[in-house]
């Protein structure tokens, strides 16, 4: 995509897309409306903005999703300081002046503490996971247990009553009676 103000780099005759991904590598600035990319930038400590590291505490309160984001916005700039370094090495310039490894420090600062926190995050699902596993064993343990119990209660209910039956000769008379004469009288009257 050819930009709207032509070419980059004039002396070559090629023209550049201005959103490639290769420009998030500098620092992008305006003058007079135009966007320009600063390789090294000097160190202004009245505009410096760049803040300080983010907490554990306050890392904790950011959701899955706001952690990897924030992960992907500082590794980007710590590839941007990254590149600055590399350019100040190249012209030879004092790295210290530019107050790049402060910024780098941060920036490694808030990634070890975003890991710290998923970890943090991982051990106390797997805690909660182990917990659920065991509860769930002895559920499994004390139904199969109750089961076992009720399976038992039903045996020995049928084995009275079969005792009981088997004790009262007269009542399983009647009863095979019963069954008997039934047949034989609807056959009579037919």
């Amino acid at each position: 995509m050819p930009s709207s103000d032509g070419p980059l780099r004039p002396h070559l005759g090629i023209e550049v897309n201005p959103e490639h991904g290769l420009y998030a590598f500098f620092r992008k600035k305006e003058k007079d409306g135009k966007p320009y990319y600063d390789t090294v930038e000097p160190m202004d400590m009245t505009a410096d903005q760049s803040g300080r590291a983010w907490t554990a505490a306050e890392l904790r309160r950011k959701s899955f999703k706001d952690l990897h984001t924030l992960w992907y916005v500082v590794l980007r700039e710590r590839n941007l300081l990254a590149t600055q370094q590399a350019e100040a090495r190249r012209m030879g310039a004092n790295e210290q002046t530019l107050g790049l490894w402060a910024k780098a420090f941060r920036c490694r600062k808030t990634m070890a503490r975003i890991k710290y926190v998923i970890n943090e995050r991982r051990l106390a699902y797997e805690g909660a996971m182990k917990i659920y596993g065991e509860r769930r064993e002895e559920a499994l343990e004390a139904d199969k247990i109750a089961r076992k119990e009720a399976e038992e209660a039903e045996r020995k209910r049928v084995a009275k009553e079969w005792a009981r039956k088997r004790s009262n000769p007269v009542e399983d008379m009647v009863t095979r009676s019963l069954f008997e004469t039934v047949p034989e009288t609807v056959g009579q009257k037919a």
